[in-house]
């Protein structure tokens, strides 16, 4: 870290003095044309001692050379790579605890798994993936229908506690539904801490937390953006979906919370998505992950920290619940500030794994080169490779960005489905119809990288019998794209390909 200040340092220090000293002798016009050309320059200089992925690098450094006013400014508020969120004495004492608390779970292996199994839950451990389970129950939850109707059931039998973490949460019908269930429980006793993404619900208001508050809820916001350092920490933010109750139920996926999510929206109608209910040991590693961020975005937030350490409190929040499955579970995260990448490693040594088909769903499909190789690679070994976009998008540059990448994997043996009915949201991943993964991470470099992210693996479960159902179901309302097609698409939405692609390392 240390370092990284004196790198910043030194060539904002060069770069300053330049501009000075032309600015006392008079020359007010070089002042800025110099400007233009050092400060970008400079930025240049960082980028390329960050050593990011060469798909970054070439992206920030043509983005600088040809707007290099505004490309400072987007590199201000979205390219600073942090390498560890910050902290102090307190958060740094919970951690421990949190830590020493989660330690059992983490250091569990299951060697009841089928070798293959046990071999890839043993690699993305290694890559920081949480311990295997196999005293977890898990239920798909297909759509908003089944989702918030569960969601609502469990909050509404809390007697200890219910921990709720969203990046988007709307204020609607949906939202308001929920926050009045959190309610409910306050006045029943329940403690109730209630997190959302500063920038994902930049529009949740105090009109909305105000009554949350008044009933005594536990709220902070994760990263705001009021915060003076919003401009370093706008390109990272907390997608992760977590609901927690007493520490034994557990809900994450690929659902935010609005009237959209749940079919009520006017522009995409009905919206597919995926969630997941857990129940079991496996929810210490939601609730781990979510007291993590907790303790972080007290940092930021107003209200009074609140303390774990010195006492037992925060074993209460771990109680032993060890529930029958029929399967393994393993709870993998990352972020921005983690030492790998591990869910995109996990999903490729899921990919590597494969001995006869990967099947994905993603709404932005924006690979790095290792992937895209990987499952050109599959296709080519004759694995039934079949990946599941939208048919009609939400982002202008995500859509064609995601299309830019559909050529290469269709000549080399991918079948790419579109969902045309309508949106599809859901976050999945199955390798040979045994290995699932369901969360919140999408296919692309933004969540493998810059946000912070949560995937549960599932191995020979009931749950990856029932992904296995929906993604036929997804498959037979859906369009299979033929290279034919693809190469007769217009020309404008070759250009718009082109456009999208460029950027898509930024996106």
């Amino acid at each position: 870290m240390r370092n990284r200040i004196l790198q910043f340092a030194l060539v904002f220090l060069v770069a300053g003095g330049i501009i000075w000293g032309l600015y006392q002798l008079g020359y007010l016009f070089y002042v800025l044309t110099i400007s233009a050309t050092v400060v970008p320059l400079a930025v240049i200089m960082i980028i390329f001692i960050e050593n990011r992925t060469a798909e970054s690098t070439i992206a920030w450094f043509l983005v600088l050379i040809f707007l290099p006013i505004l490309g400072v400014i987007i590199w201000l508020m979205f390219g600073r790579n942090p390498r560890r969120r910050r902290r102090n004495r307190r958060s740094h004492d919970e951690r421990k605890l949190l830590k020493q608390a989660i330690r059992p779970v983490r250091s569990l292996a299951v060697s009841e798994l089928p070798p293959n199994h046990l071999k890839l839950a043993n690699t993305i451990r290694n890559f920081g993936g949480g311990g295997v389970d196999v005293h977890t129950a898990s239920d798909i939850l297909t759509n908003g229908e089944e989702t918030f109707p569960a969601i609502l059931d469990a909050i509404r039998k809390a007697q200890h506690h219910v921990h709720i973490q969203y990046y988007i949460y709307r204020n609607d019908e949906t939202g308001k539904a929920i926050r009045e269930a959190l309610i409910e429980r306050l006045e029943a006793g329940v403690t109730v801490r209630f997190m959302y993404d500063g920038l994902g619900s930049y529009m949740l208001g105090e009109n909305f937390l105000r009554p949350l508050r008044d009933a005594g809820a536990h709220i902070a916001a994760y990263d705001p953006i009021s915060s003076p350092l919003f401009i370093f920490t706008a390109n990272f933010r907390n997608h992760r979906k977590i609901v927690v109750v007493d520490g034994k139920v557990g809900f994450t996926g690929g659902l935010n919370v609005g009237d959209e999510y749940d079919g009520k929206s006017k522009k995409f109608g009905f919206w597919r998505d995926t969630h997941l209910r857990l129940e079991g040991r496996a929810v210490k590693e939601l609730q781990a992950t979510f007291l993590d961020d907790w303790i972080y975005a007290q940092i930021e937030s107003s209200d009074t920290w609140e303390t774990f350490a010195g006492d037992e409190s925060i074993h209460q929040y771990f109680p032993k619940h060890d529930v029958a499955s029929d399967g393994a579970i393993q709870i993998v995260t990352s972020g921005p500030t983690s030492k790998d990448p591990a869910i995109r490693n996990a999903l490729i040594a899921a990919i590597i794994a494969a001995q006869r088909s990967i099947w994905i769903a993603t709404p932005y499909l924006i690979p790095d080169n290792e992937t895209m190789t990987l499952l050109r690679l599959a296709a080519r070994a004759g694995l039934d490779v079949r990946i599941l976009t939208p048919g009609k998008g939400d982002s202008f540059t995500s859509y064609y960005g995601t299309r830019s990448y559909f050529g290469p994997l269709l000549k080399d043996g991918v079948k790419i489905y579109t969902y045309n009915r309508h949106f599809i949201h859901a976050k999945l991943f199955l390798v040979d119809g045994k290995i699932g993964a369901v969360g919140t991470a999408n296919m692309d470099i933004r969540s493998f990288v810059l946000n912070y992210e949560l995937m549960a693996f599932l191995y020979d479960t009931e749950s990856t019998e029932q992904l296995e159902r929906d993604f036929i179901a997804d498959f037979d309302v859906s369009i299979q794209l033929s290279s034919n097609d693809y190469v007769k698409r217009p020309l404008r939405f070759r250009i718009f390909e082109s456009l999208s692609r460029l950027i898509s390392p930024l996106l």
